[in-house]
C-alpha cells in the first residue's frame, strides 16, 4: 500500500473532517454500509470531534508558531486489486495502521473509492492524547511504519499482490525505468506510484513528450518556444541561460526531463545569438542535435 502523510499548520479539523465524511467519494457497500473509525475520540458528530481535538491542544508540550495541528494521512491500494478489496479488509488494515502509527494519537478514518482505486482518509491529531508529544514521524520511523504495515498486509491478505511496494532503505522502490527518451529517465518514487496506482500520466512524463514533439517540429528558436508556450509551458532563464521551463506551476530543469546537454547548449546559443536551429544541427553530429 501507499502511505501519504500531509501536515497542517492550521487547526483546520472541521474542513478535513467535512471532506473525508462527505458522501461524494465515500465508500459504501451494496447495503449502503461503510465504516468510520474514531480512536481516542467520543461522540458521533464532527463538531464533537473538533472540540476534542482543540481541547487536546492544551496538553501540547512544545508550542511554536509553526506547530503542526493535524495530519491528513492517506492509505491507498492498486486499482488492479479492486476486485479483492472489501470494507472489512480496509477497516482491519486501517486499525492496524493506527496501532503501528501511534495508538496514543486521535484519529478519524473513513474509506473512499475514486477513479477505480480504494483509499482511506485519516484525520490524525498533531500530538498524542493528553500527553502533548508530537506525532511527527522522522524519516526512519516513517520508513519502518511503511514496511511494517505492508508486512501485515502481505501476511494477512496475500491476494492484494498488486499493492505491494518494494521499500528499500533509501525510501525509493526498486522499480523499472518508466520512459525511453534518449537514455531512460526514472520517475521519482512519488510520481511512479501515482502512475502505477491510478494509471494516469504525471507532469514530468507529459512534459517530456511535449518537449520531444516541439524539438522535432521546430525549425527555429522562435518556433520552438511558440510550440511549448501553446502547450502551457514557459521557458525560464537562470544565470543568463535558458535552464528549463515552468509547467503547471512547477519549474523543471531541462536535464531533469531528459534534454541532452548538446541540445541545452544549442538552445542557449540560440537565446544569446539568435541563430537558427538548422545551423545548430549542422554544427552538431548529424542526427543527434534534436534527438532525445
Amino acid at each position: 500500500m501507499i502511505i501519504k502523510i500531509k501536515s497542517r499548520k492550521k487547526p483546520s479539523y472541521h474542513q478535513l473532517l467535512d471532506y473525508i465524511l462527505q458522501d461524494k467519494d465515500r465508500l459504501f457497500d451494496y447495503e449502503n454500509k461503510s465504516f468510520c473509525i474514531t480512536h481516542n475520540l467520543t461522540g458521533n458528530t464532527i463538531d464533537e470531534w473538533v472540540e476534542q481535538y482543540k481541547r487536546n491542544e492544551n496538553f501540547r508540550q512544545r508550542k511554536r508558531s509553526d506547530s503542526v495541528y493535524l495530519f491528513h494521512e492517506i492509505l491507498s491500494w492498486h486499482k488492479d486489486d479492486a476486485k479483492e478489496i472489501t470494507l472489512e479488509k480496509l477497516e482491519d488494515m486501517a486499525r492496524e495502521y493506527i496501532k503501528l502509527r501511534n495508538p496514543g494519537g486521535m484519529y478519524v478514518a473513513v474509506p473512499h473509492f475514486d477513479k477505480q482505486h480504494y483509499h482511506i482518509h485519516i484525520c490524525a491529531s498533531g500530538i498524542d492524547y493528553r500527553q502533548g508529544k508530537s506525532l511527527r514521524l522522522e524519516k526512519k520511523a516513517l520508513q519502518e511504519l511503511k514496511k511494517n504495515i505492508q508486512q501485515y498486509q502481505i501476511e494477512k491478505y496475500p491476494e492484494l499482490s498488486k499493492s505491494v511496494v518494494n521499500h528499500r532503505n533509501s525510501g525509493k522502490p526498486a522499480h523499472r525505468k518508466e520512459m525511453q527518451v534518449g537514455k531512460a529517465l526514472a520517475l521519482s518514487d512519488k510520481e511512479y506510484q501515482i502512475k502505477r496506482w491510478t494509471g494516469r500520466a504525471v507532469n514530468k512524463e507529459v512534459l517530456q513528450k511535449t518537449l520531444q514533439l516541439s524539438c522535432a517540429r521546430a525549425k527555429s528558436q522562435y518556433e520552438f518556444f511558440e510550440l511549448i508556450k501553446k502547450s502551457g509551458a514557459e521557458p525560464y532563464v537562470r544565470g543568463g541561460k535558458i535552464s528549463g521551463v515552468v509547467w503547471n506551476g512547477r519549474k523543471y530543469r531541462f536535464n531533469r526531463v531528459g534534454l541532452k546537454e548538446e541540445i541545452l547548449e544549442g538552445l542557449n546559443i540560440l537565446f544569446n545569438g539568435g541563430k537558427e536551429l538548422g545551423t545548430i544541427r549542422k554544427k552538431k553530429r548529424k542526427g543527434i542535435a534534436l534527438d532525445f
